[in-house]
């Protein structure tokens, strides 16, 4: 008898928050969740789960064994808002901590105003696109969103939705083939003239020789500040000029990151004499202890045991370059800098990339501001007679 062989699924509501449906097979005990916990709205949990028993309860009367199931056979519809929701929990694993937050307030964003036009109830798989557009539309007017706030949000949202077609939701992203809106250039980042470099250059060697080392790393890495700041000795190998950053420093937070020490750096790292220093020394630290001041000179940006502040490095360039030397450009743009020289001397913007950790070409480009006019150059010198 059929009944002997399975007991009826129902719904566990769980103490600990966790709820699922379960049922015995043969002796054995099953359970699905199949995304019900991402419900924020507890009586629509409850719709949900009961519905999940119910269909899974026809299926042992058809005679399944749940053993042997096919994946995602029992995927259950969801609306809108606990879609995103749920996607965006799959999506967390894969998101340095950084990057979940901004994916986060994207989410509360979009929610805000899916919720607003009415649209909570529209079941993920019927989402068109345009609906995105009317749900982007609305959320900008409500945050007051530049268009290249408007972007970015575009590209988070369709980065969640992804997870939706891995997870079988979806057939087909509904953000793919929205145009991004036109944004003009910002000069927030814009890179030092080369009489603005000539003077930092000089200001940073011969009055903050410590300091300059920093942003020469800046320069010639592509490392951003707070990872630099958080490269220790043990990551450096002088023999195979790489510097090693493990996943738990770098943006992405899943991967390693093998940047090249060029001739200047190790020239640099040579000077400094770091095999004299401990493993676990930060390149760019200090003495200074929590409550105690600094012990000995009031030096930091050297090999030191104390972690520097991202902070600290944005306050002594305010400090040097912009109060001191009245150049307002940002100490991130050395960033864009290296890279813009780099091609104006010939290198390879593959190789730059592979520098810089981006996994694709146009990322880089974003950053070299410089190769368009390379880029014409080439045409205007190199183009072929007819």
């Amino acid at each position: 008898m059929l009944d002997q062989v399975y007991t009826k699924p129902r719904l566990c509501k769980s103490k600990d928050g966790v709820w699922y449906v379960h049922f015995s097979y043969r002796g054995k005990l099953k359970k699905f969740k199949k995304g019900i916990n991402y419900i924020k709205n507890l009586k629509e949990r409850e719709v949900i789960g009961n519905a999940l028993a119910n269909k899974l309860h026809n299926k042992l009367k058809d005679g399944w064994n749940p053993f042997i199931e096919e994946p995602n056979q029992f995927q259950e519809s969801l609306h809108i808002v606990n879609a995103l929701t749920y996607a965006l929990g799959e999506k967390k694993e894969t998101l340095a901590t950084k990057s979940y937050s901004s994916y986060n307030i994207t989410l509360k964003f979009i929610i805000k105003s899916i919720k607003s036009l009415g649209l909570e109830y529209l079941k993920i798989e019927e989402v068109k696109r345009v609906h995105i557009r009317s749900i982007l539309k609305r959320a900008k007017e409500q945050n007051k969103w530049t268009n290249k706030a408007r972007n970015k949000h575009l590209g988070q949202l369709a980065a969640i939705m992804s997870e939706l077609i891995e997870c079988d939701y979806i057939e087909y992203n509904p953000c793919h083939k929205i145009r991004p809106l036109p944004v003009e250039e910002s000069n927030a980042n814009r890179t030092s003239t080369d009489n603005e470099h000539i003077l930092i250059k000089i200001e940073l060697e011969n009055n903050h020789p410590e300091f300059s080392r920093f942003i020469e790393t800046l320069y010639h890495t592509g490392i951003r500040p707070k990872e630099i700041l958080s490269i220790k000795l043990k990551m450096i190998n002088i023999e195979l000029r790489e510097i090693i950053l493990p996943p738990v420093i770098t943006k992405s937070g899943t991967k390693q990151r093998n940047v090249i020490i060029n001739d200047y750096m190790l020239k640099m790292f040579l000077d400094l004499k770091l095999d004299a220093y401990p493993d676990d020394f930060y390149l760019f630290g200090s003495f200074r202890k929590s409550g105690c001041g600094n012990i000995g000179k009031f030096i930091d940006f050297i090999p030191g045991p104390t972690k520097i502040k991202r902070d600290t490095a944005t306050k002594r360039w305010y400090k040097i370059v912009k109060k001191g030397l009245g150049i307002d450009v940002n100490m991130y743009s050395y960033k864009h800098k290296g890279g813009d020289d780099k091609i104006i001397n010939g290198v390879d913007l593959d190789s730059i990339r592979h520098q810089y950790g981006h996994s694709k070409k146009r990322m880089t480009e974003h950053y070299v501001k410089q190769i368009k006019g390379v880029y014409k150059k080439d045409l205007i010198e190199n183009s072929p007679r007819f």
